[in-house]
C-alpha cells in the first residue's frame, strides 16, 4: 500500500499547527500589534454632522405667489457656494478658534482649513443615508477636537439657515424695489403726458375733441339766432326808411300865415292857389315862395344833418323820435348780428380745427391709456411683491429646516480603528497561513508514516514517535517565556497608546 497518496486526516492538520505554530504566534500578533499602533497612533479626526432639509412653502402658491425664483435641485449648491466662503467663515474663526494647536496660521488660512475639512452630502431626510436626489443634506465638519467639531458644525449649520432666510428676504425686497421704480417711472411718464395734454389744450382751446358736440350745437343755435336777427334787421331797416321819408316831408319849424301849422306840401298847395289867383309880384305869392324855399332849405339841411334837435314842430318831433328809436333798434340789431356772426365764425373755426386736434389728442390719449394700464399692472404686481416680502421675512416660503443638530462625536472618523484592527487580524492570519504553507512545502523531513513512499506490497512495520529530552523541554520553556514577555510588552504598549489616545 502506498501511504503517500492517502488523504490527510484531521490529526495531520493539528500536527502541522504544532510544528509550525511559531509562524502563527509571531506573524499574527505582530501584524495585529502594528495595526493597533497605527490605529491609535495616528492623529484622530472627529466628525460632527448636522442634517438640514429644504422645506417647501407652507402656503400654496395660489394664495401667495412668491417673487423669489427657487430651484430645489440647485438651491443647496447655490447656498453652499455662497455660504462656504472665506469671508463668511472669518467670524467663526474669530469667535471659535478651530485650530488652537496651530497658532501660526492666520485667520484666512484657518478659514480655508475649515473649507477643506467641511463636506456636504445629500441624504435621505428620514433615514439620513446618502441619496443623490434629495432635498436634505448633511453638513459634516472634521476636527481633532470633538467639542470644536460640534461647535464649528453648529455655526456652519446656522450660517446655512440664516443665509437662506436673509437671501430670500432680500430677493423679495429687490423685486418690490424694482417694481416700485417701475411704478414711479410710469407715474413720471403719465405726468409728462398730462403736461402734453395741457399744452394741447392751451394750443387748441375750445377746439379739443371733447368740445366738438358743444361747438356744433353752438354753431346750429347761433345760425338760428342769426337768421332771426337778420330778419328783424330787414324789418327795422324798412321801418327806418319809411320814417326817414316821412321826416323829410315835415318841416321841423312852424310856419304861421293863418295861424295853422303847415309843411312843404301845404305851403306848395297854397303857393299854387296864390299863383292862380294873384300875379307873380303879388306879396302873398312872394311870401309863399320864400316860405317854400325856407322849408325846402330846412328839409335839405335836415336830410344832410339828420334830425334837427331844436325843432318846434310837434309832428316833426314825433316822427323824429320814432325814427331815432328805429335807428337805435337797427343799430342794436346790427350789433347783435355782428356779434353772432363773429361767434358763428369762431365756432365754425373751432369745429374745423377739431379733426387736427383730435389726431394729436388721440395719440396722446392712447399713450395715456397704455400708461394707465401699465401703472395698474405695476401696482398689482407691487402689492403682490410687498405681500411676498412680508411672507418671506416671516419664513413662509421655501426654507432650510434643521432636522438633526450636531452632537458630540464619540469616536473618530479617521482613522477607522476597528477596521484597521480587523484588517490586521485578517492580514496577519493570511500571512501566517502562507508562511506555514511555504515552510511545509519546502520541508523534506519524514515525520509520519504518510511521508514514506513504499511499494504496494511492502507493509509498514512500526513508527518511532518524537521523544523530548530535558534540553528540548528547557528550550521550549525559554521560548514560551520569551513569547509571554514579548506579548506582555506589546500589550502594555498598546494599552498605554490607547489610554494616551483617549486623553489626547
Amino acid at each position: 500500500m502506498n501511504t503517500a497518496n492517502q488523504t490527510p486526516a484531521v490529526d495531520d492538520y493539528f500536527g502541522l499547527l504544532r510544528r509550525r505554530y511559531i509562524y502563527l504566534i509571531t506573524i499574527l500578533p505582530a501584524t495585529l500589534f502594528v495595526c493597533v499602533m497605527i490605529a491609535f497612533g495616528l492623529q484622530p479626526l472627529y466628525q460632527a454632522s448636522a442634517t438640514i432639509m429644504l422645506e417647501p412653502s407652507s402656503v400654496p402658491k395660489e394664495v401667495i405667489a412668491t417673487t423669489v425664483i427657487s430651484y430645489s435641485d440647485q438651491e443647496i449648491e447655490i447656498v453652499q457656494g455662497r455660504v462656504l466662503t472665506i469671508k463668511s467663515l472669518l467670524p467663526i474663526v474669530h469667535d471659535i478658534d478651530p485650530y488652537p494647536e496651530q497658532p501660526a496660521l492666520s485667520a484666512n488660512e484657518k478659514a480655508q482649513r475649515i473649507l477643506d475639512d467641511t463636506s456636504v452630502e445629500r441624504v435621505d431626510p428620514v433615514t439620513f443615508k446618502p441619496q443623490s436626489e434629495s432635498n436634505a443634506f448633511s453638513l459634516r465638519y472634521n476636527n481633532r477636537h470633538p467639542e470644536l467639531a460640534k461647535a464649528v458644525d453648529a455655526r456652519l449649520a446656522q450660517l446655512f439657515l440664516t443665509y437662506n432666510q436673509v437671501r430670500r428676504t432680500e430677493a423679495a425686497g429687490e423685486a418690490a424695489g424694482f417694481l416700485q421704480k417701475e411704478a414711479d417711472n410710469i407715474v413720471q411718464q403719465m405726468r409728462e403726458v398730462d403736461a402734453k395734454l395741457a399744452l394741447l389744450s392751451g394750443k387748441y382751446g375750445d377746439a379739443v375733441p371733447e368740445f366738438l358736440g358743444r361747438n356744433q350745437a353752438i354753431v346750429e343755435d347761433t345760425q338760428r339766432q342769426l337768421e332771426g336777427l337778420q330778419q328783424q334787421e330787414l324789418t327795422a331797416e324798412e321801418k327806418e326808411s319809411v320814417l326817414s321819408v316821412q321826416l323829410s316831408q315835415v318841416s321841423p319849424n312852424l310856419i304861421t300865415q293863418s295861424g295853422d301849422l303847415t309843411d312843404i306840401a301845404t305851403v306848395r298847395a297854397k303857393l299854387t292857389e296864390a299863383e292862380q289867383r294873384y300875379t307873380p309880384d303879388h306879396p302873398e305869392v312872394k311870401r309863399l315862395r320864400r316860405a317854400l324855399q325856407t322849408l325846402m332849405d330846412e328839409q335839405a339841411a335836415g336830410s344832410s344833418a339828420g334830425i334837427k334837435p331844436a325843432a318846434n314842430n310837434p309832428q316833426y318831433n314825433l316822427i323824429a323820435t320814432q325814427l331815432q328809436a328805429a335807428r337805435n333798434e337797427l343799430a342794436g340789431l346790427r350789433s347783435q348780428v355782428n356779434s353772432l356772426q363773429a361767434k358763428l365764425e369762431r365756432s365754425r373755426s373751432l369745429v374745423m380745427q377739431t379733426p387736427v386736434a383730435e389726431r394729436e389728442f388721440s395719440e396722446v390719449l392712447r399713450r395715456k391709456q397704455v400708461l394707465q394700464n401699465e401703472y395698474q399692472q405695476a401696482q398689482d404686481k407691487l402689492q403682490n411683491a410687498n405681500l411676498a416680502q412680508t411672507f418671506e421675512s416671516q419664513q413662509g416660503g421655501e426654507r432650510f429646516t434643521l432636522l438633526r443638530a450636531p452632537s458630540d462625536p464619540r469616536s473618530p472618523v479617521y482613522p477607522n480603528r476597528l477596521g484597521l484592527m480587523l484588517l490586521g487580524l485578517v492580514f496577519g492570519t493570511a500571512v501566517a497561513c502562507i508562511a506555514i504553507a511555504v515552510s511545509e512545502a519546502t520541508d523534506k523531513n519524514i515525520r509520519t508514516a504518510r511521508d514514506v513512499s513504499l511499494p504496494d506490497d511492502a507493509p509498514l512495520l512500526a513508527s518511532i514517535p518524537f521523544i523530548r529530552n530535558r534540553g528540548d523541554r528547557r528550550r521550549r520553556a525559554l521560548k514560551i517565556g520569551s513569547f509571554v514577555a514579548a506579548y506582555s510588552i506589546a500589550l502594555s504598549l498598546a494599552a498605554a497608546l490607547i489610554i494616551f489616545s483617549a486623553h489626547r
